[in-house]
């Protein structure tokens, strides 16, 4: 077997003042090439194109315990393995070819030959945990206290590290192996202005010392996981007939408006229109009710696969979601016919969002706007009694701030909408955690009456992914995002940055005996480090670089979240402006007064002239509100 030198046929992260990692993955290693084995010398590694994403990969076939695969590592220069925060390696144990708990198995790591580490029980006896689901990768690490390293060990610059998993049969895949410098990075820098205005969108992982491969390749495999992948095990995007498709919810197989629009947003934040397309005829077709029903333009939350009507009422995010990635559909790819002139089907369901009751159909109807009038609030469902509370979660000022600028009508309310928003979020918080309900009133406390849902529970996840965005995209005045965001991490690490759970009391305690580690929280958790302004923000941005794409029965929710969240910390959850921009200023050249439009100088007094001087204007027409840049 070839042992590689140092780096030389292994790719890898550059190592600057801002990197949180030293990677070493294969995909510049040649397949076939192979690799000794740590340990008893038991079995054989060698790189292969991966079976399950992109790239190549390390299989190890094991024959004997005690073996695993080893890697030559050179640390970049000043780095000794001392200063390691963390040892981790990415691993994927597939079901077939595997017995039934292929999973619960031992994981070693090796330094030049010498055992440094192994999962043992309170007791120093060896242990056998589960390492995780079989069938999705994995990403395994060992905190430095666990490794037992000699003084010499941890001056080592170059040395050989075994790691793998410890059985007789069976075959598993390592995709990378990692070197965690946590001190190494800087406080984040947070923008002067919201992207609205500068169009500039932070990449957080970027930031974090990931490379744009490692980036787009995880955009690529969520893709491709939830497309196009397996249809039993991965995939969420299901088509219906030759033009329609749905998002289905797997483990309650239906179809839910909260994931139809959040794959609308997927399909449009990466272009993708004939998806996008085939997602919003299927809710069309199906799940919105007809002019002739006392809930039209509202949508049914809960569908069977057939198209069949399961829930009788809206579900307010799906409405919301649906409207935005509606307007940016229509300033990206611009408006077509029928159901596909964008803009007209947004501005619908906004005025039905606000026409309820339908009076010329049921004036003393029991459904109800979409937003509480007096209190400025989404409501939970506009449905008598639900309709007098909110749900935290579905507050999403950024949204209403862009409908506020961009709807045919109505839009001092959207902004209204926005305001409150923004007044809210710190009532709903709970003072020392940080955590926010699943419902509230609308003044901010708990809502208790309609089930278990006063305490941070599924639905409250989402808070700090919407706070997030809005201070990405606008960065309001006067609104404490950071200090919220940073309060909830202080609650999480105290947790454990890897061992938080998903459900909490708003005080902090345990809750329903749940212990999950959810993708789906650590996804929007992470998407609130645009928000933080100290080192934290880096702990969660690698355990969701960390943490695998949800597979199997409950990846829906959790693979929603985490695939919009990745985006968004990416950099790649934009606004499209007019004319597809990235911001929400029109790239605009030699316009002139007159006609519908009206043309102010941004401190508002009204510009005069047939040809505007060069600048940003506020443009007026037909009851929106556009800045207009002049060229």
């Amino acid at each position: 077997m070839k042992k590689l030198i140092g780096i030389l046929l292994l790719a890898m992260t550059t190592l600057s003042s801002e990197a949180a990692k030293f990677t070493i993955d294969f995909n510049s290693t040649p397949i076939g090439e192979t690799f000794p084995i740590a340990g008893n010398g038991g079995g054989s590694a060698a790189v292969v194109q991966n079976p399950y994403g992109q790239g190549h990969v390390v299989r190890m076939q094991c024959d004997a315990y005690n073996s695993v695969p080893q890697f030559a590592v050179t640390l970049p220069e000043g780095i000794a393995l001392g200063d390691c925060s963390a040892v981790g390696v990415r691993i994927y144990i597939p079901s077939s070819g595997n017995e039934q708990y292929a999973n619960y198995k031992q994981l070693l790591a090796y330094v030049d030959g010498t055992l440094v580490f192994k999962n043992t029980s309170a007791d120093g006896s060896d242990e056998y945990p589960n390492q995780g689901n079989k069938d999705a990768w994995l990403m395994k690490n060992i905190d430095a206290a666990s490794l037992s390293l000699s003084a010499e060990q941890k001056d080592l610059t170059s040395f050989d590290l075994g790691i793998g998993l410890n059985d007789n049969k069976m075959t598993y895949y390592i995709a990378e192996v990692t070197f965690s410098y946590e001190l190494n990075l800087d406080d984040p820098v947070l923008p002067e202005t919201g992207a609205y205005h500068s169009g500039k969108y932070r990449n957080l992982f970027a930031e974090a010392g990931y490379t744009d491969a490692q980036i787009e390749q995880r955009i690529d495999d969520l893709w491709a996981t939830y497309f196009t992948g397996d249809k039993d095990t991965e995939r969420l995007y299901y088509e219906s007939g030759t033009d329609m498709a749905y998002i289905l919810d797997v483990n309650n197989a239906d179809v839910r408006t909260e994931g139809m629009s959040y794959g609308m947003m997927i399909c449009l934040q990466l272009d993708r229109q004939k998806e996008f397309n085939a997602l919003w005829k299927w809710a069309k077709t199906y799940m919105q009710y007809p002019a002739n029903d006392e809930r039209r333009g509202y949508f049914s939350w809960q569908c069977g696969t057939d198209g069949s009507k399961k829930g009788n009422t809206p579900a307010s995010d799906g409405e919301e979601y649906f409207v935005m990635a509606l307007m940016f559909a229509s300033n990206r790819w611009g408006d077509g016919e029928g159901i596909y002139n964008y803009s007209h089907e947004a501005n619908y369901i906004l005025d039905m969002c606000l026409e309820k009751p339908a009076k010329d159909i049921n004036p003393h109807s029991s459904y109800t706007q979409l937003f509480n009038p007096e209190e400025m609030q989404v409501v939970f469902v506009p449905y008598a009694s639900a309709a007098k509370f909110t749900d935290p979660s579905y507050h999403l000022p950024a949204f209403y701030e862009l409908w506020a600028k961009w709807a045919d009508a109505n839009n001092d309310f959207y902004a209204g909408l926005a305001d409150k928003s923004r007044e809210m979020f710190p009532l709903f918080a709970n003072a020392s955690t940080g955590l926010m309900p699943d419902y509230a009133n609308f003044d901010g406390t708990p809502h208790k009456g309609d089930g278990d849902h006063a305490d941070f529970l599924y639905d409250a996840w989402r808070c700090i992914m919407n706070m997030a965005i809005d201070y990405a995209w606008f960065k309001p005045e006067g609104t404490p995002y950071t200090e919220l965001v940073n309060r909830m991490y202080r609650f999480f690490i105290s947790k454990g940055i890897t061992d938080y759970h998903s459900v909490y009391t708003l005080n902090g305690e345990n809750k329903n005996g749940n212990t999950d580690h959810s993708p789906g929280l650590v996804a929007c958790n992470a998407s609130g480090a645009l928000a933080c302004d100290n080192k934290d923000a880096w702990k969660f941005i690698e355990n969701f670089y960390d943490t695998a794409i949800p597979t199997g029965r409950y990846r829906y929710y959790d693979g929603c979240l985490y695939f919009l969240n990745w985006l968004n910390c990416a950099g790649r959850y934009r606004i499209y402006g007019p004319s597809g921009s990235s911001t929400g200023i029109t790239d605009a050249t030699d316009v002139c007064t007159g006609g519908s439009a009206e043309y102010f100088s941004i401190d508002g007094v009204r510009a005069h002239g047939e040809k505007l001087a060069p600048g940003i204007y506020i443009k007026r027409e037909n009851g929106k509100t556009t800045k207009v840049l002049i060229k």
